[in-house]
């Protein structure tokens, strides 16, 4: 980790993760906290707010923005998961085709993110370079 970024003090298993957004509880008040488990690797200039739980050795890449209401969407299964990244998932930003217009005419496409795999070692690999140059 570098900078912008707030972290409990009892974390062990450091993620890693560089000019990212970490949304906070203070508003609305009974929001819940966002929760970053265990080796998970977060893009540059991605933000995750809003409650949402990033689980164990998740990857998010470059510039995906992640709210309670954000659908993230697994691309093999269909599923549609919110406020929760699953566990060794690699996501990318992605779009959905919006509602049609009054006039029929397509709607303004909706942010979504979207699950392209699961981590591999081939993941592991490229993500491992950024452990190596922080140590």
């Amino acid at each position: 980790m570098d900078h912008h970024w707030i972290v409990r003090a009892d974390w062990q298993k450091l993620p890693h993760f560089c000019g990212v957004g970490i949304g906070g509880v203070l508003e609305p008040l009974q929001a819940d906290p966002v929760i970053i488990e265990d080796n998970v690797f977060i893009g540059a200039r991605s933000e995750v707010a809003e409650g949402v739980r990033v689980e164990t050795g998740a990857v998010l890449s470059m510039g995906v923005f992640l709210g309670a209401s954000t659908k993230i969407i697994d691309r093999d299964s269909g599923e549609i998961f919110m406020g929760r990244v699953p566990a060794y998932s690699v996501v990318v930003p992605g779009t959905l085709p919006g509602k049609p217009l009054s006039d029929g005419t397509p709607g303004p496409a909706l942010a979504c993110a979207v699950i392209v795999k699961r981590v591999d070692e081939r993941t592991r690999s490229k993500t491992a370079i950024n452990e190596l140059l922080r140590t």
